[in-house]
């Protein structure tokens, strides 16, 4: 089965196309989502001589995330998928990050800078959600954490959050890694089992977001308002 994967959760792009082989293309910070996707796609699709007609799979990360490319990455997707019938599957990007550096029985700390001084945390073992996802910082995981002697810390922003867990659990060792890695195609292996045990995503799916948008606590803050 040929199946293309990217996740546009963060500025960098990870795109991965996985057929008989497998081929994986990292754009690095500040690309263009909305302008450089569909051709990035195009020209991997080409460098292996096929068209997207001849994908049976695509898999994209639904969040959390920058809300603008996450609903870019998933609508580039859910236009093929609709046009020409191809099967989409969403995973979740914190599960995905973890998974590229997970050890049995030891928690993953996956770890994507949110911006306004907050974190999108996600914390798994042996590949399981431990907790749900958060939008915070330490406070919201330290109570988990407090219970363990040794994590791994991956993701963008891995190394910066270490720095906050060991000031908060000196005790705690901790392995941090912030460097680039093949995503896509871990995206591409996790949708492929998503795939196999529960089928494509409703059509309804759409990018899962654990925090409030800009317009969101805007509108709320003037209905606060209204009501005092």
């Amino acid at each position: 089965m040929n199946i293309l994967a990217l996740d546009t959760s963060t500025s960098t792009l990870h795109l991965a196309l996985r057929t008989d082989s497998a081929e994986e293309c990292i754009m690095k910070e500040n690309f263009q989502h909305s302008e450089g996707l569909l051709n990035e796609i195009v020209t991997l699709l080409e460098r292996h001589g096929l068209e997207i007609k001849d994908l049976g799979l695509l898999v994209c990360t639904r969040g959390p995330g920058s809300f603008t490319s996450l609903r870019i990455g998933m609508a580039t997707l859910k236009g093929f998928s609709e046009a020409l019938g191809i099967p989409l599957v969403s995973v979740p990007t914190l599960q995905a990050i973890a998974a590229c550096h997970s050890q049995k029985d030891i928690i993953t700390l996956a770890v994507i800078d949110a911006k306004k001084k907050r974190y999108y945390l996600g914390l798994y073992r042996n590949g399981e959600a431990v907790c749900s996802d958060v939008d915070g910082n330490i406070d919201a995981i330290l109570p988990v954490l407090e219970k363990e002697d040794q994590i791994i810390i991956t993701g963008p922003d891995a190394q910066a959050f270490e720095q906050i867990v060991r000031s908060n659990l000196p005790h705690l060792k901790t392995d941090a890694d912030s460097t680039l890695i093949p995503l896509g195609l871990k995206i591409a292996e996790l949708g492929l089992d998503q795939y196999k045990t529960a089928g494509a995503d409703d059509i309804g799916q759409g990018p899962v977001y654990i925090r409030r948008s800009d317009a969101e606590e805007a509108l709320l803050q003037k209905k606060n308002g209204e009501r005092k």
